[in-house]
């Protein structure tokens, strides 16, 4: 999987505009988040296992702000371009802003994932792509390359079509770590990691 990654990183730089092009094509309709962290990741639980809350999505259409984002969504209500919103420029009288990019497959999305520019670049550099798996529309395993050669495996287990249970592996440069997560549900979602000798340390909230 890490190969075909790397071959997505590599046909993608460069595409940008044609992301972009291809999104505005599709998009029917808008959805708006707030908060540091964004309210939608690919990866189920990505943010919670940093130990951080993720935002929530607004009610009603907002306009451009700090920590604001805009999700354009398709005919079938699935997001094709996240687009986070980050700082102004009084300088340039643009927003710098990081974008997103999702293809749907029958078993799969891809998302490609940008660097920070003005609004109206058209050249950003590609920071990573990331593929989940699905299985009758849950993501089992998710795989995730970043321009640096940092390579993340996070798999997913289930019970009673809950996320009770995540393994993650990741490949640094010279580096190599597993950690076993522990999700349960009681009214919130309590995320532990579990450590080499059973015991646990709550990661989230």
């Amino acid at each position: 999987m890490k190969e075909y990654l790397e071959k997505l990183l590599e046909e993608h730089r460069d595409k940008f505009a044609i992301l972009k092009e291809e999104a505005n094509k599709v998009a029917v309709a808008e959805k708006w988040g707030y908060g540091v962290i964004p309210p939608f990741l690919l990866l189920p639980f990505y943010s919670e296992i940093l130990g951080n809350k993720p935002g929530r999505f607004l009610k009603k259409k907002s306009l451009p702000g700090k920590n604001k984002y805009c999700y354009l969504l398709n005919t079938e209500n699935r997001i094709v371009n996240s687009i986070e919103y980050a700082e102004f420029s009084e300088f340039n009288n643009q927003w710098i802003v990081y974008n997103k990019f999702y293809h749907y497959l029958p078993s799969s999305i891809i998302e490609y994932s940008f660097n920070s520019a003005l609004e109206n670049d058209q050249h950003p550099d590609l920071v990573s792509v990331t593929l989940v798996q699905l299985n009758e529309g849950k993501v089992i395993k998710g795989h995730k390359l970043r321009c640096d050669n940092v390579y993340e495996v996070l798999e997913y287990h289930y019970e009673s079509d809950r996320i009770n249970f995540i393994e993650q592996k990741v490949w640094w440069t010279d580096t190599y770590f597993e950690r076993n997560y522990k999700v349960t549900y009681n009214g919130n979602v309590l995320i532990e990691e579990i450590l080499n000798d059973g015991k646990t340390v709550k990661i989230y909230p």
